[in-house]
């Protein structure tokens, strides 16, 4: 259980060097009309890490009966994270995400292995594990197919624009 989380949180780690190739045209353009880029898909998950690692580990580390509740205003905290990558470059932002994705899986392997399957206190009764899947790893694939479409359909679609030219 804590090993199968720990590998799926270090697989977002493979794909987020992966972007690293990126061109900047790529790398900051929606991935559809009026949708975020994957620059603000990054910082999104990358400041969401942050929030784990300084936020919910502490009292998952300190309490013997700590809460795991959703963020109380997500949403606003989406936001908060894209505001806090404007301004910021891809290796800023793709150095910044490793680092707290590293600082992450250092912190869950720390923990006792009865800590990922307790019932934490909460409105809807989380295991760590249950949390940090439907959390992190189910939102980091939703999220990597969500970059791995777009790259494949731009890709397809500079492809056709080359066979048009030529």
């Amino acid at each position: 259980m804590k090993q199968q989380l720990i590998s799926d949180l270090d697989e977002f780690l493979t794909f987020i060097k992966s972007l690293d190739t990126l061109k900047d045209g790529i790398w900051f353009a929606p991935l559809s009309e009026g949708k975020w880029r994957i620059y603000d898909i990054v910082t999104h998950i990358m400041k969401w890490d942050d929030y784990f690692n300084n936020v919910t580990f502490p009292i998952l580390a300190q309490r013997e009966l700590s809460e795991l509740r959703e963020h109380h205003d997500y949403l606003g905290y989406n936001e908060q994270s894209i505001q806090y990558g404007k301004g910021r470059t891809k290796k800023e932002i793709i150095d910044e995400t490793i680092q707290n994705r590293l600082i992450m899986i250092s912190n869950l392997i720390k923990l006792e292995d009865n800590k990922f399957s307790a019932l934490y206190l909460g409105d809807r009764g989380f295991t760590l594990t249950s949390y940090m899947t439907e959390f992190f790893t189910s939102h980091d694939k939703h999220h990597m197919k969500q970059i791995q479409d777009f790259l494949v359909t731009r890709a397809s679609q500079m492809a056709r624009y080359r066979t048009f030219l030529a």
